[in-house]
C-alpha cells in the first residue's frame, strides 16, 4: 500500500486503532502491562498506533457521574464520539479491542464496523460472557448464565463488585451486546482453554486464534540459585491465598525455605495474624520493577489462583528469568507449565499445594525445573512469536477491511 509523491513510491504505515480500559493503579493488571507491550511492539514492526483508552482511576476520583457511571457499559456517549472521530480522522485498517468495560462500551464495536473498520479483540477474560468476568463464585466455578438471555443468575448472586445493583448493567450490557461480540471478525484467545470457553459460550470457532501474552526477554538466564518461594499478585481468596498459607504451614517446607508475598487486598491481615516462626515474609505492593528484581531471586514463583485464570502473566516472567512454578490445576494458567518438567501442578487446595510445595522443595529440581522453564518460554512465549501471529491476524483483516 503506497502512496506517490514525486514520482516516488512512499509507504504509508498500517494503521490500528487500539482500544483499551486501564483497572484502577492500586490493582497490578497483567492484561494491562500485557496491552501496553502490544502497543509498544506493534509499533515496533512498523504499525501507526492510535490508543482510545480510558482510566478507572477516574471512579475513584469522582469523575465521572454515578448515571453515567451506570449506562457506561451498556453506551458510553463519550466511547462512541471518539470511536467516530478516530476512524474519520484516523482512518484505522483495523481496530483492535481490549478490555472495554467499565468506561467504555461494546457500541464502539457497532461504531467500527459501521464504518467499514474490522475489528480484532483481545480475550483475555471472560467479560464478553460473564458479569463477574471470572466464571467463578462462592469459591468454586460458575457458569450459569452461559446461555442465560438475561443474565438473572448474576444480578441475583451480586456477582459484580458483591451487588445486585451493581451487576444490573453489566448483565444489561452482555444481553444486548450479544450479536455485538459475535460481530468481531477475529477473537484473539489468550490461551487455548479461553478459545474453548469462548466455544462453550457460542462463539464460532472458526474466528477464534490462540495468542499467548509475551514478556520481552531480560537476555540469558541467571544461573545463580534462587532463594525460596515468592507469590505475587492481589491477596484474595480466588487468588488462592488462603489455601497457600495453609498448604505452607501443612507442608513444613518452611523448616528449610522463607514465602514471600507481594501484593495488596483483603487478606493481609491473614498474613499479619501468622505464627513468625512459618517464614512468611509480606512485601506489600511493589512498582513492577522491583517486583520484577524480588521474581528473580526467588527459586520457585507460587501462582495459585482457584479461579480459572485465562492466563498467568508471573509463570512467564519467572520462566524468562530461568525459574519454575507451582501452579493449580485450573484454567489457562495450568497449561504454562509442564508438571514435573517446568513447575509442578497442584490440586487446587491445601492439600494439593502443600503437596507441590513438598515436591518443589528440592534445590537441584528447582535448578532443574527453571532451566526447562526457559527454555519452554523461549519456544512459545517471546515477543517474536507472539507479534508474529497478532501481526499476521491485523494485517489479514487490514486487507479484508481494504476489500470492502
Amino acid at each position: 500500500m503506497g502512496e506517490a509523491c514525486e514520482g516516488a513510491s512512499v509507504v504509508t504505515a498500517m494503521r490500528v486503532l487500539v482500544v483499551h480500559n486501564f483497572y484502577r493503579s492500586e490493582n497490578a493488571s497483567g492484561e494491562s502491562l500485557s496491552v501496553l507491550d502490544e502497543i509498544d511492539g506493534l509499533r515496533d514492526l512498523g504499525w501507526d498506533v492510535e490508543v482510545l483508552s480510558s482510566d478507572s482511576d477516574v471512579i475513584g476520583r469522582g469523575d465521572v457521574a454515578i448515571g453515567d457511571l451506570a449506562l457506561r457499559p451498556i453506551y458510553s456517549r463519550s466511547s462512541v464520539a471518539r470511536a467516530r472521530d478516530a476512524a474519520r480522522r484516523f482512518r484505522p485498517h483495523v481496530a483492535l479491542v481490549e478490555n472495554l468495560f467499565p468506561l467504555h462500551s461494546p457500541w464502539v464495536i457497532r461504531t467500527l464496523r459501521s464504518r467499514g473498520v474490522p475489528v480484532a479483540a483481545g480475550v483475555r477474560s471472560y467479560r464478553m460472557f460473564c458479569a463477574a468476568s471470572n466464571l467463578f463464585r462462592d469459591g468454586s466455578s460458575c457458569r450459569d448464565c452461559i446461555g442465560s438471555v438475561a443474565n438473572l443468575a448474576a444480578i441475583r448472586h451480586g456477582c459484580y463488585q458483591n451487588s445486585p445493583l451493581r451487576t444490573v448493567p453489566m448483565s444489561t450490557s452482555l444481553a444486548l451486546h450479544r450479536s455485538t461480540f459475535r460481530s468481531i471478525d477475529t477473537l484473539l484467545a489468550v490461551s487455548g482453554f479461553v478459545r474453548d470457553e469462548l466455544i462453550g459460550a457460542g462463539f464460532d470457532a472458526d474466528k477464534i486464534v490462540v495468542r499467548p501474552n509475551f514478556v520481552d526477554d531480560p537476555g540469558e538466564a541467571d544461573h545463580t540459585p534462587g532463594d525460596g518461594f515468592l507469590f505475587a499478585g492481589r491477596l484474595t481468596q480466588d487468588k488462592g491465598v488462603g489455601a497457600m498459607l495453609e498448604g505452607w504451614k501443612r507442608s513444613g517446607v518452611w523448616r528449610e525455605h522463607r514465602l514471600r508475598v507481594a501484593g495488596s487486598g483483603p487478606m493481609e491481615t491473614a498474613l499479619a495474624d501468622l505464627d513468625p516462626v512459618h517464614r512468611v515474609e509480606p512485601l506489600g505492593l511493589l512498582p513492577h520493577d522491583e517486583m520484577m528484581a524480588v521474581a528473580r531471586s526467588a527459586a520457585v514463583t507460587v501462582v495459585p489462583s482457584l479461579w480459572p485464570e485465562p492466563f498467568g502473566r508471573g509463570v512467564v516472567e519467572a520462566a524468562a528469568h530461568g525459574r519454575a512454578s507451582i501452579v493449580c490445576r485450573s484454567g489457562g494458567v495450568a497449561s504454562l507449565v509442564i508438571d514435573g518438567e517446568t513447575g509442578w501442578i497442584a490440586q487446587p487446595d491445601a492439600d494439593g499445594i502443600a503437596a507441590a510445595f513438598r515436591r518443589a522443595a528440592d534445590r537441584s529440581e528447582q535448578e532443574r525445573c527453571g532451566s526447562a522453564a526457559r527454555r519452554h518460554y523461549e519456544r512459545h512465549y517471546t515477543r517474536e512469536s507472539s507479534l508474529t501471529v497478532l501481526d499476521e491476524q491485523l494485517r489479514r483483516l487490514a486487507h479484508r477491511g481494504d476489500m470492502r
